[in-house]
């Protein structure tokens, strides 16, 4: 990927697709690659254009963004998406993250918290509003099996490593706090979903709390 983050805007909203297109130029090291108006749409040009992200309304007519994810990701795994809703929490959170987004946000945000939060999506973080996260967390810390079926046992480190991410910590955080470097972190977080049969950090937090392998 180049130093510049190539976005395709996704939106069935004209006026808040084009104040966020307005907004994305605002911003060093962000540039628009395109932008959709509904989910095949969507679809479609990330084929074409192969952007690195996709901020991705959830609820449009046709195919939903929770349904446009599943199929982009799917296509291309290194692409992120960053779902924006103007709902705080719903069962279309769960069924985006099971379809590989890596955030979900509200349209609420500040645009200074929007702007941090995409720089630490790119970085590898999770993003997601802190009163979404909070729920998704409660929603997946409800009683459920003890691992998933096929999946394998978790080292002593990559719990250490597990924990930490579920506390919110970014690798930069998590390799100070164990002492490893950043590389060795992804090393570990990459072994984490290999493991799990996960896509993304996000599944991987909210997969160690429901699943009872953390605190």
């Amino acid at each position: 990927m180049s130093d510049v983050v190539r976005v395709l805007v996704v939106d069935d909203h004209a006026l808040f697709r084009d104040g966020l297109i307005a907004l994305l130029g605002r911003w060093e090291g962000f540039a628009v690659a395109g932008s959709a108006s509904d989910g095949a749409e969507a679809v479609r040009l990330a084929s074409v254009l192969r952007p690195d992200l996709v901020l991705m309304d959830v609820r449009m007519e046709g195919i939903g963004g929770v349904e446009a994810t599943r199929r982009i990701t799917a296509a291309d795994p290194a692409v992120r998406v960053a779902m924006l809703t103007v709902s705080d929490l719903g069962e279309d959170v769960y069924e985006a993250l099971r379809s590989g987004a890596h955030g979900y946000l509200s349209k609420n945000e500040s645009a200074e918290r929007l702007h941090q939060a995409l720089l630490g999506l790119m970085r590898g973080e999770a993003a997601m509003s802190s009163s979404t996260a909070a729920k998704v967390l409660a929603e997946f810390a409800r009683p459920a099996q003890a691992a998933s079926e096929g999946s394998q046992p978790l080292s002593r480190r990559e719990r250490d490593v597990l924990g930490l991410l579920v506390e919110g910590l970014s690798n930069e955080e998590i390799a100070r706090t164990l002492f490893l470097s950043e590389a060795t972190v992804k090393k570990h977080l990459g072994s984490i979903m290999a493991k799990l049969h996960l896509r993304n950090r996000v599944q991987v937090a909210v997969f160690g709390v429901r699943r009872g392998l953390v605190g």
